[in-house]
Protein backbone atom coordinates (compact mmCIF):
# COMPACT_ATOMS: atom_id res chain seq x y z
CA UNK A 1 0.00 0.00 0.00
CA UNK A 2 1.09 3.82 -0.85
CA UNK A 3 2.10 5.68 2.23
CA UNK A 4 1.38 9.40 1.90
CA UNK A 5 4.81 11.16 2.80
CA UNK A 6 4.12 13.65 5.13
CA UNK A 7 6.22 16.77 6.11
CA UNK A 8 6.09 16.20 10.02
CA UNK A 9 7.53 13.49 12.10
CA UNK A 10 5.09 10.21 12.65
CA UNK A 11 5.37 7.70 15.44
CA UNK A 12 6.76 4.31 14.77
CA UNK A 13 4.67 1.16 14.02
CA UNK A 14 4.89 -0.14 17.44
CA UNK A 15 3.73 3.18 19.39
CA UNK A 16 0.27 1.94 17.81
CA UNK A 17 -1.38 -1.32 16.98
CA UNK A 18 -5.30 -2.29 15.69
CA UNK A 19 -6.35 -5.36 16.48
CA UNK A 20 -8.30 -6.33 14.06
CA UNK A 21 -12.46 -5.95 13.21
CA UNK A 22 -14.73 -8.12 14.63
CA UNK A 23 -17.94 -8.72 13.18
CA UNK A 24 -21.14 -8.83 15.28
CA UNK A 25 -23.29 -11.41 14.90
CA UNK A 26 -26.03 -12.57 17.64
CA UNK A 27 -24.18 -13.71 20.58
CA UNK A 28 -20.84 -13.88 18.63
CA UNK A 29 -18.01 -11.93 17.23
CA UNK A 30 -15.88 -13.34 14.70
CA UNK A 31 -13.39 -12.08 12.85
CA UNK A 32 -14.49 -9.52 9.88
CA UNK A 33 -14.35 -12.01 7.02
CA UNK A 34 -13.27 -10.57 3.30
CA UNK A 35 -16.37 -11.34 2.31
CA UNK A 36 -20.05 -10.84 4.10
CA UNK A 37 -22.55 -12.72 2.03
CA UNK A 38 -26.17 -12.06 1.94
CA UNK A 39 -25.27 -8.56 2.40
CA UNK A 40 -28.84 -6.87 2.23
CA UNK A 41 -29.53 -3.03 2.61
CA UNK A 42 -31.97 -4.03 5.40
CA UNK A 43 -28.67 -5.01 7.40
CA UNK A 44 -26.86 -2.87 10.09
CA UNK A 45 -23.01 -4.16 10.35
CA UNK A 46 -21.75 -3.66 13.85
CA UNK A 47 -18.00 -3.74 14.00
CA UNK A 48 -15.75 -3.70 16.88
CA UNK A 49 -12.23 -3.28 17.26
CA UNK A 50 -9.56 -2.95 19.87
CA UNK A 51 -6.80 -0.18 19.31
CA UNK A 52 -3.91 0.86 21.65
CA UNK A 53 -1.71 4.16 21.55
CA UNK A 54 1.42 4.74 23.93
CA UNK A 55 0.52 8.43 24.04
CA UNK A 56 4.44 9.22 25.63
CA UNK A 57 6.04 7.55 22.76
CA UNK A 58 3.45 9.00 19.70
CA UNK A 59 4.03 12.77 21.51
CA UNK A 60 7.79 12.37 22.61
CA UNK A 61 9.12 10.81 18.38
CA UNK A 62 6.58 13.34 16.76
CA UNK A 63 8.61 16.26 19.09
CA UNK A 64 4.66 17.36 20.26
CA UNK A 65 4.11 18.21 24.20
CA UNK A 66 2.63 15.85 25.81
CA UNK A 67 -0.76 18.08 26.28
CA UNK A 68 -1.34 18.25 22.86
CA UNK A 69 -4.60 16.37 21.98
CA UNK A 70 -4.67 13.48 19.76
CA UNK A 71 -7.63 11.39 18.69
CA UNK A 72 -8.41 7.86 17.04
CA UNK A 73 -10.92 8.46 13.75
CA UNK A 74 -12.54 5.59 11.06
CA UNK A 75 -13.62 6.70 8.07
CA UNK A 76 -15.80 4.09 6.11
CA UNK A 77 -16.10 4.45 2.87
CA UNK A 78 -18.74 2.15 0.20
CA UNK A 79 -17.66 1.46 -3.58
CA UNK A 80 -21.07 1.37 -4.35
CA UNK A 81 -22.70 4.64 -3.30
CA UNK A 82 -19.47 6.42 -2.98
CA UNK A 83 -20.04 7.18 0.56
CA UNK A 84 -17.46 8.35 2.47
CA UNK A 85 -18.38 8.46 6.77
CA UNK A 86 -16.75 9.24 10.07
CA UNK A 87 -18.04 6.97 11.64
CA UNK A 88 -16.22 6.84 15.35
CA UNK A 89 -13.60 9.63 16.94
CA UNK A 90 -12.83 8.87 19.87
CA UNK A 91 -10.46 11.41 21.94
CA UNK A 92 -7.51 10.20 23.47
CA UNK A 93 -6.92 10.92 27.54
CA UNK A 94 -3.71 11.74 28.86
CA UNK A 95 -2.10 8.76 30.24
CA UNK A 96 1.20 6.92 29.15
CA UNK A 97 -0.77 4.88 27.06
CA UNK A 98 -4.36 3.85 26.39
CA UNK A 99 -6.68 0.75 25.00
CA UNK A 100 -9.65 1.85 22.92
CA UNK A 101 -12.32 -0.43 22.04
CA UNK A 102 -14.03 1.07 18.96
CA UNK A 103 -17.42 0.11 18.30
CA UNK A 104 -19.20 1.05 15.22
CA UNK A 105 -22.77 0.33 13.84
CA UNK A 106 -23.10 1.07 10.00
CA UNK A 107 -26.90 1.35 8.81
CA UNK A 108 -26.82 -0.90 5.59
CA UNK A 109 -28.63 2.55 2.79
CA UNK A 110 -25.51 3.60 3.04
CA UNK A 111 -22.89 0.46 1.93
CA UNK A 112 -22.75 -1.64 -0.90
CA UNK A 113 -19.89 -3.44 -3.06
CA UNK A 114 -16.51 -2.96 -1.26
CA UNK A 115 -16.55 -1.59 2.69
CA UNK A 116 -13.08 0.02 3.49
CA UNK A 117 -12.25 1.19 6.98
CA UNK A 118 -9.14 3.21 7.65
CA UNK A 119 -8.24 3.66 11.06
CA UNK A 120 -6.71 7.42 11.71
CA UNK A 121 -4.61 8.64 14.65
CA UNK A 122 -4.62 12.33 14.11
CA UNK A 123 -3.50 15.27 16.07
CA UNK A 124 -6.48 17.42 17.03
CA UNK A 125 -4.48 20.21 19.14
CA UNK A 126 -0.60 20.47 18.35
CA UNK A 127 1.53 21.95 21.00
CA UNK A 128 4.61 21.64 18.34
CA UNK A 129 8.32 21.54 20.18
CA UNK A 130 10.12 22.49 16.97
CA UNK A 131 9.30 22.48 13.31
CA UNK A 132 9.92 18.90 12.71
CA UNK A 133 6.61 18.05 14.91
CA UNK A 134 2.87 18.21 13.27
CA UNK A 135 1.81 22.11 12.99
CA UNK A 136 -1.75 21.71 12.45
CA UNK A 137 -4.92 20.58 13.93
CA UNK A 138 -5.98 17.00 11.56
CA UNK A 139 -2.70 15.95 10.80
CA UNK A 140 -2.81 12.46 10.31
CA UNK A 141 0.02 10.91 11.93
CA UNK A 142 -0.77 7.13 11.67
CA UNK A 143 -3.42 4.76 9.45
CA UNK A 144 -4.46 1.26 8.81
CA UNK A 145 -6.99 0.13 6.60
CA UNK A 146 -9.57 -2.96 6.44
CA UNK A 147 -11.79 -3.34 4.15
CA UNK A 148 -14.38 -6.66 2.98
CA UNK A 149 -16.82 -7.27 0.17
CA UNK A 150 -20.05 -6.99 1.04
CA UNK A 151 -22.25 -9.74 -0.99
CA UNK A 152 -25.09 -11.24 -2.42
CA UNK A 153 -28.39 -9.60 -4.17
CA UNK A 154 -28.40 -6.53 -1.68
CA UNK A 155 -25.03 -5.20 -2.91
CA UNK A 156 -26.13 -4.34 -6.17
CA UNK A 157 -29.54 -1.94 -5.57
CA UNK A 158 -31.35 -0.20 -3.06
CA UNK A 159 -33.88 -2.75 -1.13
CA UNK A 160 -37.05 -2.03 0.67
CA UNK A 161 -39.69 -3.87 2.88
CA UNK A 162 -43.33 -3.65 2.33
CA UNK A 163 -46.43 -5.89 3.99
CA UNK A 164 -47.82 -7.00 0.36
CA UNK A 165 -51.12 -7.83 1.93
CA UNK A 166 -51.07 -4.16 3.60
CA UNK A 167 -50.06 -2.42 0.15
CA UNK A 168 -53.19 -4.75 -1.70
CA UNK A 169 -50.27 -6.97 -3.16
CA UNK A 170 -50.35 -10.85 -3.10
CA UNK A 171 -49.81 -11.71 0.55
CA UNK A 172 -48.18 -15.26 -0.39
CA UNK A 173 -45.16 -13.37 -2.72
CA UNK A 174 -41.77 -12.98 -1.51
CA UNK A 175 -40.47 -9.97 -3.09
CA UNK A 176 -41.18 -7.59 -6.23
CA UNK A 177 -38.08 -6.86 -8.69
CA UNK A 178 -38.04 -3.81 -10.70
CA UNK A 179 -35.71 -2.44 -13.04
CA UNK A 180 -36.18 0.70 -15.29
CA UNK A 181 -35.02 0.53 -18.65
CA UNK A 182 -36.71 3.94 -19.78
CA UNK A 183 -33.27 6.00 -19.76
CA UNK A 184 -30.30 3.43 -20.46
CA UNK A 185 -28.22 5.76 -19.27
CA UNK A 186 -29.36 6.28 -15.88
CA UNK A 187 -27.42 5.24 -12.61
CA UNK A 188 -28.35 1.56 -12.36
CA UNK A 189 -28.65 2.33 -8.31
CA UNK A 190 -31.27 4.65 -9.13
CA UNK A 191 -33.10 2.06 -11.87
CA UNK A 192 -33.00 -1.02 -9.80
CA UNK A 193 -35.46 -1.66 -6.61
CA UNK A 194 -36.09 -4.87 -4.46
CA UNK A 195 -39.07 -4.83 -2.69
CA UNK A 196 -39.64 -7.43 -0.02
CA UNK A 197 -42.67 -8.75 1.39
CA UNK A 198 -42.60 -7.64 5.34
CA UNK A 199 -45.72 -9.66 6.16
CA UNK A 200 -44.34 -12.92 4.96
CA UNK A 201 -42.83 -15.16 8.07
CA UNK A 202 -40.15 -16.79 5.60
CA UNK A 203 -38.84 -12.66 5.09
CA UNK A 204 -39.13 -11.82 8.44
CA UNK A 205 -37.27 -15.08 9.36
CA UNK A 206 -34.62 -13.83 6.22
CA UNK A 207 -34.71 -9.78 7.81
CA UNK A 208 -33.76 -11.08 11.54
CA UNK A 209 -30.23 -13.18 10.25
CA UNK A 210 -31.83 -16.51 10.47
CA UNK A 211 -29.18 -19.08 9.36
CA UNK A 212 -31.63 -22.43 8.85
CA UNK A 213 -31.53 -24.17 5.86
CA UNK A 214 -34.66 -22.69 4.50
CA UNK A 215 -33.45 -19.40 4.96
CA UNK A 216 -30.26 -20.39 2.86
CA UNK A 217 -32.14 -21.49 0.10
CA UNK A 218 -34.36 -18.91 -0.17
CA UNK A 219 -31.76 -16.56 -0.26
CA UNK A 220 -30.27 -18.73 -3.32
CA UNK A 221 -33.80 -18.35 -4.46
CA UNK A 222 -34.28 -14.63 -4.37
CA UNK A 223 -30.61 -14.37 -5.91
CA UNK A 224 -31.13 -16.57 -8.88
CA UNK A 225 -34.91 -15.02 -9.30
CA UNK A 226 -32.98 -11.54 -9.92
CA UNK A 227 -30.27 -12.30 -11.63
CA UNK A 228 -32.64 -14.17 -13.98
CA UNK A 229 -34.83 -10.93 -14.25
CA UNK A 230 -31.68 -9.02 -14.87
CA UNK A 231 -30.37 -11.51 -17.61
CA UNK A 232 -34.12 -11.12 -19.29
CA UNK A 233 -33.95 -7.65 -19.50
CA UNK A 234 -30.87 -7.35 -20.57
CA UNK A 235 -31.15 -9.58 -23.57
CA UNK A 236 -34.76 -8.17 -24.18
CA UNK A 237 -32.98 -4.88 -25.07
CA UNK A 238 -31.50 -3.44 -28.09
CA UNK A 239 -29.66 -1.10 -25.67
CA UNK A 240 -27.82 -3.63 -23.38
CA UNK A 241 -27.13 -5.92 -26.36
CA UNK A 242 -24.90 -3.12 -28.41
CA UNK A 243 -22.71 -2.12 -25.72
CA UNK A 244 -19.11 -3.28 -24.86
CA UNK A 245 -18.19 -4.73 -21.55
CA UNK A 246 -16.88 -1.43 -19.15
CA UNK A 247 -16.85 -2.50 -15.86
CA UNK A 248 -16.37 1.06 -14.87
CA UNK A 249 -19.81 2.37 -15.84
CA UNK A 250 -22.25 2.13 -13.91
CA UNK A 251 -25.60 2.96 -16.11
CA UNK A 252 -28.72 0.63 -15.81
CA UNK A 253 -27.66 -0.75 -19.44
CA UNK A 254 -23.85 -1.11 -18.96
CA UNK A 255 -24.25 -3.24 -15.02
CA UNK A 256 -26.61 -5.62 -17.53
CA UNK A 257 -24.21 -5.63 -20.27
CA UNK A 258 -21.33 -6.14 -17.66
CA UNK A 259 -23.82 -8.89 -15.67
CA UNK A 260 -23.99 -11.00 -19.50
CA UNK A 261 -20.56 -11.21 -19.68
CA UNK A 262 -19.62 -12.33 -16.38
CA UNK A 263 -22.01 -15.25 -16.58
CA UNK A 264 -21.17 -15.70 -20.63
CA UNK A 265 -17.72 -14.64 -20.91
CA UNK A 266 -17.06 -16.58 -24.09
CA UNK A 267 -20.68 -16.12 -25.86
CA UNK A 268 -21.78 -12.97 -27.64
CA UNK A 269 -24.60 -11.01 -27.26
CA UNK A 270 -26.27 -11.97 -30.32
CA UNK A 271 -26.06 -15.53 -29.73
CA UNK A 272 -27.73 -15.08 -26.20
CA UNK A 273 -30.44 -13.97 -27.97
CA UNK A 274 -30.70 -16.63 -30.60
CA UNK A 275 -30.76 -18.97 -27.24
CA UNK A 276 -33.06 -16.90 -25.58
CA UNK A 277 -35.35 -17.12 -28.65
CA UNK A 278 -34.74 -20.78 -29.89
CA UNK A 279 -33.47 -22.41 -26.79
CA UNK A 280 -34.47 -20.68 -23.37
CA UNK A 281 -33.82 -23.88 -21.65
CA UNK A 282 -30.29 -23.40 -22.14
CA UNK A 283 -30.25 -20.10 -20.34
CA UNK A 284 -31.75 -21.36 -17.64
CA UNK A 285 -30.23 -24.27 -17.04
CA UNK A 286 -26.79 -22.34 -17.03
CA UNK A 287 -28.31 -19.66 -14.52
CA UNK A 288 -29.19 -22.25 -11.84
CA UNK A 289 -25.57 -23.72 -11.99
CA UNK A 290 -24.11 -20.14 -12.34
CA UNK A 291 -26.23 -18.67 -9.09
CA UNK A 292 -25.67 -22.55 -7.33
CA UNK A 293 -29.70 -22.46 -6.72
CA UNK A 294 -28.96 -25.96 -5.78
CA UNK A 295 -27.01 -27.01 -3.36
Amino acid sequence: MRRPIVPFLTPPEAAVSHGGWLLRSGEEDIPLPTEVPHWDYQTTLQLAAPVSVDRRTVTEVCHLDRESGLAVLVMVKSSHTNAEILAARLELPMADTYDLAVELQLDGPELGGRLTLTTLLVVTEPKPLDRLAPQHPGSIIWRTSHWTDLEGVGTQFPTDTVDFAAAGMDPDAGWQFRIDLADPDARFMAAARLTLNSGHPAIVRLLAGAKDAGTEQLLRTLNWDITRQMVFAGLDSDDVVGLEIDHDATSVAAVLRNLLGRIWPTVSTATLREWRRSDPSRIEIHLQHNVKLVK
